[in-house]
């Protein structure tokens, strides 16, 4: 095993999120999702990935970890000065890593989030924010373009997506996308666009195999995964991107959703996006 596959393996074990291409720690997520108690679950998985107290993150008493919410739709930006500002510089209490879990971002009023920009920009290499929301769009878009966004509001239908004729090429297809030649992507998008399969739907899988993906890359466990019975290609996909590139990933899955609204060729939609 080569030196840079041990060090891979070597840091995603301790949960530290890095980009081995690019030597950078990555710090800051949006997570749009419905389903706040599965995303809590799988952010303390993370947490104690990275080596913070198991039992003190699982009752929620970690002091390096901070819940912020409010009951009445609104995160003041007082609340977000006095619990992630003025705190995010200081080194954590018992362990290396400090966690931030803001409820629902959606209340959080644009001076608010104003106020985290510098913060998201430049946080402390110890820091990592998760913005939990049920709609992405809400928030500013120079908060959007300081976090990488995990899609997790959709509902899924299980059985359908593991029946879908094409999934296996698909996740060959996107796992060797870096690597592939330009004849090979083509050859996918004409055999997929030949056989009159359905761009929504491999939107559709693209979409919940990124999220699975990330979660995995993020937590190392299987545990919160919706798509449990692929696990080898949730793996191959969370091997081959870092989670920057995923995050790209599901923006250009935005676009391509944009195009297929607009009825464009299929066959040059999917070459397209496969040119990551």
């Amino acid at each position: 095993m080569s030196l840079k596959s041990v060090l891979r393996k070597y840091l995603q074990i301790l949960g530290k999120m890095v980009s081995i291409p690019h030597k950078k720690i990555y710090n800051a997520y949006i997570i749009e999702t419905y389903n706040y108690a599965s995303i809590k679950n799988s952010i303390k998985e993370f947490a104690i990935s990275c080596g913070l107290d198991a039992k003190l993150v699982e009752s929620e008493n970690h002091p390096d970890i901070f819940y912020i919410e409010s009951p009445d739709d609104n995160i003041p930006i007082d609340t977000i000065r006095r619990d992630v500002v003025d705190t995010a510089a200081f080194s954590p209490k018992i362990s290396d890593r400090k966690i931030y879990m803001i409820y629902d971002s959606v209340n959080l009023g644009e001076a608010a989030q104003n106020a985290m920009l510098k913060t998201l920009e430049e946080p402390p290499i110890f820091d990592t924010f998760f913005l939990v929301t049920s709609n992405a769009n809400k928030l500013l878009e120079t908060i959007r373009s300081r976090c990488i966004t995990i899609k997790d509001n959709e509902d899924i239908d299980y059985k359908s997506i593991l029946q879908l004729e094409f999934l296996k090429d698909a996740v060959f297809a996107l796992a060797n996308a870096k690597y592939s030649s330009e004849s090979d992507k083509m050859n996918f998008a004409e055999n997929f666009a030949g056989k009159d399969n359905s761009l929504k739907d491999l939107i559709r899988f693209y979409r919940y195999l990124l999220r699975d993906a990330m979660i995995y890359k993020m937590t190392l466990s299987k545990k919160n995964l919706y798509l449990k019975e692929i696990i080898d290609d949730i793996i191959n996909i969370s091997n081959a991107y870092d989670l920057k590139e995923m995050g790209k990933l599901v923006d250009s899955l935005n676009i391509l959703a944009d195009v297929n609204r607009n009825n464009v060729n299929k066959k040059i939609a999917v070459f397209n996006f496969l040119g990551v």
